[in-house]
């Protein structure tokens, strides 16, 4: 294939439920981060942006040649759309890069009050068909999460007729629901999946009672004979990018805005190398040992290939264990020398002879296995020997939510990510 003739290399595109986690994601390889404010998106729960921080995030993002997108995917009420107009406003104001919808209403408004802000559309808009995305981008939308329901097989269809930019999901938490659009939360606790405030019952443990048999309590497992409907399978799509890539798929999303540093760290350069690595060299592309690795030691489910590349052996895209895989956890995050200010560059933190100073996120010990992970692939394991807080003083351990500062002898940058295991 020529130069000329290949597809563009696809956005990778990270979540980040907090600023502190816009600036890791970014850090760790992500071209474009999707962040969500206060109201109107479908991950309440998340930390999200305040309207200061959106405003840094998306200067942050400039500043490093990256792109922030905002997240306006809920279903709006009636009440809402009374509030909306100034919210979508300042979005434009503070140059968001694109206003991620599902809702007509929410996508009108938008076109009105911030017409000059790209509009994106979430997989909530089930979008299966290229006839929808022709309609959707007629009326304004210029780039579209495909349904993670489709096979590849549709996916390449609609990419060969598409006249704008798609995306698809490639790893992360999957809905048992149509393209998320689910009602358990809110039926079981009065909390509505489709307004950010879903509770994953779907992840919870359940039991099937017969109703001339009260108190009898069978397991709902999966059998020749049927479906465990609940506790999907997390998507990873790791060895298949380059099919995706070879079609033309604009961007690959992960999921997670309610995922930790550790994940974010660990998920965003594994997909940032296998991206880079196929880009620069397809015919001789192999998924890198270390990178199964870093998929494997953050907590997670079962991994599945979803729908997109089902078949007899991976079509099965639930579980019937309820609990994650957590072999690792966030040890800690590399930080400033507390009189300097934050740095938003990858310059090194240190020159193998002054202080590294460490966020302590998870209990620490003398002796523990520190694994620094870089943001070029590389990870430093480092036994963690006598360390100190910040006035100087030995410590015999280092609690969560402290700071302690430690002798290094290799170089380290400002959030860097740490994690030992469990």
């Amino acid at each position: 294939m020529s130069t000329k003739d290949r597809p563009r290399k696809p956005e990778l595109l990270a979540p980040a439920g907090s600023l502190e986690k816009c600036r890791i994601a970014f850090l760790y390889g992500a071209d474009a981060v999707y962040v969500g404010g206060k109201e109107y998106n479908l991950r309440s729960y998340a930390g999200n942006l305040d309207s200061g921080e959106l405003a840094e995030a998306c200067y942050l993002a400039h500043h490093l040649d990256k792109k922030l997108y905002v997240t306006v995917n809920a279903f709006a009420r009636e009440l809402d759309l009374e509030t909306l107009p100034r919210y979508l406003q300042y979005l434009q104001e503070i140059r968001t890069d694109a206003i991620i919808v599902s809702d007509p209403a929410v996508l009108l408004l938008a076109k009105r009050w911030a017409p000059e802000a790209p509009l994106h559309l979430s997989t909530q808009a089930n979008t299966t068909n290229s006839l929808s995305v022709q309609f959707w981008q007629n009326q304004g939308i210029c780039r579209i999460n495909l349904a993670r329901e489709l096979t590849f097989e549709e996916v390449q269809e609609i990419q060969k007729v598409a006249a704008i930019e798609l995306e698809v999901f490639v790893h992360g938490a999957m809905c048992i629901a149509y393209s998320g659009r689910c009602l358990l939360s809110a039926f079981m606790n009065g909390r509505s999946a489709n307004r950010g405030l879903c509770t994953q019952p779907c992840r919870w443990s359940y039991s099937l009672v017969e109703e001339k048999r009260p108190g009898e309590y069978f397991p709902i497992r999966e059998d020749s004979r049927g479906s465990y409907i609940f506790n999907s399978k997390d998507l990873c799509l790791l060895e298949h990018l380059g099919k995706l890539m070879a079609i033309g798929v604009h961007a690959f999303k992960i999921e997670g805005r309610m995922k930790g540093a550790l994940y974010l760290a660990s998920v965003i350069r594994t997909y940032r190398q296998a991206i880079d690595r196929y880009w620069e060299a397809p015919e001789i592309f192999e998924v890198d040992r270390k990178w199964r690795e870093d998929l494997a030691w953050v907590s997670h489910r079962p991994y599945t290939r979803g729908l997109l590349f089902s078949d007899s052996a991976a079509c099965q895209g639930v579980e019937t264990a309820t609990s994650y895989v957590q072999t690792h956890t966030l040890a800690g995050i590399v930080r400033p020398a507390p009189q300097s200010r934050w740095e938003t560059s990858l310059s090194p933190h240190n020159d193998g002879e002054d202080w590294t100073y460490i966020e302590v996120r998870s209990r620490l010990l003398p002796g523990m296995k520190l694994h620094f992970l870089g943001n070029d692939g590389a990870t430093t394991i480092h036994a963690l020997g006598n360390f100190q807080d910040l006035s100087g003083n030995p410590l015999p351990v280092a609690n969560p939510n402290t700071w302690i500062r430690v002798h290094l002898t290799f170089r380290t940058f400002p959030n860097e990510v740490i994690r030992t295991r469990r």
